[in-house]
């Protein structure tokens, strides 16, 4: 009896990986394109090439070296050369854009181990970015802790007043420039900044608010003692003229004051006073020297240089005493005045001793720059004190 042999179907479908039937693998035409060096473009002229510095061949690889080609949008493949990738000194993968260099003609071997070079340095290279961007990100969320931190802890802390902060947002000025926060779009600490700084700001406008107005007060009672004075000066020592005017609200102030002034130095009045048209002065001071005779000073052209004298002559010394004698309550300078021509460094120069006389008639100030005069002071008769004192 014989065994029967049961017959099996094969069902050919799609979705079965049927074995190619030949050995034969699929292929890929590929762009190399390199740069030969000064040596390179010998070299390939000595071997029959063309000696041209950028070089472009045509591979054919297998389908086991896809890795190492790139397929640009419009269909080219190339092999990868470009950019390149490569160890700096710090062994930090660095990316270069220029296509690579070499002194000879490389071969096809030399051109897929720079290509597998690449390949795996760029993985590489963009691990490291994404590592870098990961670390800054941290660094910059720590900095701004840190920040929003001594902000909060600190009351005299402020926030940038221009633009203004509001209970959303605000800008900090940190040692690293001006950094923003916005509590929107942060969180933890750093959400606290902005209503924290809003509210401060709002409190220092009440406060200068609140000021202002005791600064008007004061503007207003400081305004009407000058007023007072001035009808008191221009009834007691006004002309006819000026009490008209002053009557008809037509008393210029600076007039009032320069009078006023005058009368308060009016002890002192016997002095020179120093001229502060220092262009004028220089330039007749310059005038007076034969290679300067006709030398022109313009405002622009000079400079003034002042310096307060800790140190007196006995001269100098006896007319300080002579004006601190003829007003009591008066401050009183010794100083040089200096005026430099600036379009000439050697040209010499003009020095003057002044003195600064500074005295308060109520709520006004008067200041007066003398000339220290020549000669010695008059001789004042004794008062009532100095007598006392010698008796």
């Amino acid at each position: 009896m014989d065994v029967a042999t049961p017959i099996v179907r094969r069902i050919e479908s799609s979705l079965h990986a049927v074995p190619p039937t030949n050995d034969v693998q699929p292929t890929l035409k590929v762009i190399a394109e390199y740069r030969l060096s000064e040596a390179g473009r010998k070299a390939s002229l000595l071997s029959g090439g063309n000696g041209r510095a950028r070089q472009r061949v045509k591979l054919t690889l297998p389908a086991t070296r896809l890795h190492l080609v790139r397929v640009e949008p419009n269909g080219v493949a190339r092999l990868k050369l470009r950019p390149q990738f490569r160890l700096d000194d710090a062994h930090r993968i660095v990316r270069l854009e220029q296509r690579p260099v070499y002194d000879h003609p490389p071969t096809i071997d030399e051109l897929l181990q720079d290509a597998a070079r690449n390949h795996q340095l760029e993985r590489g290279f963009y691990g490291q970015k994404t590592t870098n961007l990961a670390t800054k990100r941290e660094s910059s969320r720590t900095w701004l802790e840190e920040v929003a931190h001594e902000f909060l802890s600190d009351p005299t802390r402020r926030a940038v007043v221009h633009p203004a902060p509001t209970a959303v947002r605000c800008q900090l000025i940190t040692s690293r420039g001006p950094m923003f926060f916005h509590a929107q779009q942060m969180t933890g600490i750093a959400r606290e900044v902005p209503l924290e700084a809003f509210r401060r700001f709002q409190n220092d406008l009440r406060i200068r608010s609140g000021r202002a107005a005791i600064q008007r007060e004061h503007d207003v009672v400081l305004n009407a003692e000058r007023r007072r004075l001035m009808e008191e000066w221009v009834r007691t020592h006004g002309s006819p003229d000026q009490r008209a005017r002053f009557d008809a609200g037509m008393l210029p102030r600076a007039e009032w004051m320069a009078a006023a002034a005058d009368t308060a130095f009016g002890a002192i009045a016997t002095l020179p006073r120093y001229d502060s048209d220092g262009a004028r002065c220089l330039q007749a001071f310059l005038r007076g020297f034969p290679a300067y005779a006709q030398v022109a000073v313009a405002k622009a052209d000079y400079r003034v240089i002042t310096r307060v004298l800790p140190k007196a002559t006995p001269g100098q010394w006896e007319w300080l005493q002579w004006i601190r004698r003829a007003l009591p309550e008066a401050n009183v300078q010794l100083r040089e005045r200096e005026l430099v021509w600036t379009a000439d460094a050697s040209a010499p120069r003009h020095r003057t001793i002044a003195i600064l006389v500074t005295t308060k008639v109520g709520p006004l100030t008067f200041r007066r720059e003398l000339v220290m005069p020549d000669g010695a002071p008059p001789v004042s008769e004794p008062t009532k004190e100095d007598v006392c004192s010698m008796a």
